[in-house]
């Protein structure tokens, strides 16, 4: 298992989408760490609540680890490198395994990455105002959550792709899901009285975990984390569902 993780890192090193990714996460997050402390008033300066805002720049991550965890199944179909992988490696459940394992480290890498970018700045910023940037076990279990979410949404994403399998579509109704999808259906189910309902659909569920905008209005954060999880491992299930079944000769 060690040299198919390493296979499938190796993989996504080389290619070149993750980059593009990341400079998303630069320039949104880092934007939103700036406009937060930027725009804070006097009174909220030095405070638990301000730092929370600023981890919460940061959740861009989570979004980016699950478009990276769709391509690093996806890709294999669109390159056609798919039936090489299962003739190295035929028991296919391996293979969906080491993917769901990188997609992991890669979510978590990438949520430290966003978590220190945001951070460097409020700091560097707070300390020109004359304040500082503290620190609370509410802080600390916020940062802690958004690695968990962040790895759970690259996860999310090698399932989503694995049931799909075909890259284009994949990425589009996946954004379109998260983006548009939950809501939309939300705002329907709200009709009959059942919106209630979409707090377990994954998006809210991870959402809620990581304790994004609008969290406090589902599920609690380790619920969410729970169900999210769940969406994970079912995902996963179908994906090598599909797989297994699939003729790839």
């Amino acid at each position: 298992m060690t040299a198919l993780l390493g296979a499938e890192l190796l993989k996504l090193r080389t290619t070149r989408a993750w980059i593009g990714l990341v400079l998303a996460i630069v320039a949104v997050s880092g934007a939103g760490a700036a406009g937060t402390v930027g725009t804070a008033s006097e009174l909220d300066l030095g405070t638990v609540g301000l730092s929370r805002d600023v981890i919460q720049s940061s959740l861009l991550a989570g979004f980016v680890a699950f478009l990276i965890g769709i391509t690093m199944v996806t890709s294999e179909w669109r390159h056609g490198t798919i039936t090489r992988t299962f003739l190295v490696t035929p028991r296919r459940e391996r293979v969906l395994a080491a993917k769901e394992l990188a997609s992991l480290i890669v979510g978590i890498v990438l949520a430290i990455f966003s978590a220190a970018l945001v951070l460097a700045i409020a700091v560097t910023w707070l300390e020109i105002e004359g304040s500082s940037f503290e620190v609370d076990n509410s802080v600390s279990e916020l940062v802690l959550r958004a690695l968990l979410a962040a790895a759970l949404w690259g996860a999310l994403g090698v399932g989503f792709g694995a049931v799909i399998q075909s890259q284009t579509p994949a990425i589009v109704i996946g954004i379109l899901w998260i983006l548009i999808g939950e809501g939309l259906i939300g705002a329907l189910l709200g009709l009959v009285d059942l919106e209630p309902v979409t707090m377990y659909f994954p998006g809210a569920a991870l959402g809620a975990f990581e304790g994004g905008a609008g969290a406090d209005d589902g599920l609690s954060p380790w619920a969410g984390g729970a169900v999210g999880l769940c969406w994970v491992l079912g995902l996963g299930l179908l994906g090598y569902m599909r797989i297994s079944r699939r003729d790839v000769t």
